[in-house]
């Protein structure tokens, strides 16, 4: 069953400028996603970052992830991860080309340092049990870490309502990063899980 990651990370972020590559302990935040979805084993596709900011690829690069040049139209604000994903699939596996669709695909939020590689594991394992076509990380608030999916799903445009499997995180590990009070507080909880390592 093979397995593809894929981060957006686009550059226009306005209520946090600079978001996807801002220092969070120490590393751009950027960093962390990559890690994670990196050390988890999972993606013999590879962990890509789909971005069309030439900074955001730099970092991304040096962390290790393959590069998806983003097109403009697709980093608008009111452009979705799902338009994102199903694009840059399309992209990566064009229909007859000679890659063929990895089974599944995974939604990495670029700003996650608090997702674990166990989460990774355990959503993987319950989109491959074939409940729903997608599986998403959630808390008692939205958790903004990732979100898997057949990769057919994301490619056929079928919805997440109706069609998708939360899996609860407990709350020490939710922190959908957003405005500035999100930052803080998730650099708190880091430090909690962390122990006031930065590592």
């Amino acid at each position: 069953m093979s397995r593809v990651a894929i981060i957006p990370a686009r550059g226009g972020s306005t209520r946090i400028p600079g978001k996807n590559i801002r220092e969070f302990h120490g590393r751009p935040i950027l960093e962390y996603s990559i890690d994670t979805a990196l050390r988890s084993g999972l993606f013999d596709a590879g962990v890509w970052v789909s971005t069309e900011d030439p900074k955001i690829a730099r970092v991304a690069w040096a962390a290790g992830a393959k590069l998806h040049p983003r097109q403009m139209a697709l980093a608008e604000n009111d452009v979705g991860t799902q338009e994102v994903m199903r694009a840059v699939l399309l992209e990566l596996y064009p229909p007859g080309g000679t890659h063929a669709l990895p089974e599944f695909a995974c939604c990495i939020y670029a700003t996650a340092p608090l997702m674990t590689v166990a989460d990774l594991r355990m959503g993987f394992a319950l989109v491959a049990a074939g409940i729903k076509q997608y599986v998403f990380s959630t808390g008692y608030e939205d958790a903004g870490q990732w979100y898997w999916g057949k990769s057919k799903a994301f490619v056929d445009g079928i919805p997440l309502e109706g069609n998708s499997l939360g899996h609860l995180l407990p709350a020490e590990r939710v922190c959908d990063i957003n405005v500035e009070a999100d930052w803080r507080r998730a650099e708190q909880l880091y430090t909690q899980l962390h122990g006031g390592s930065d590592g």
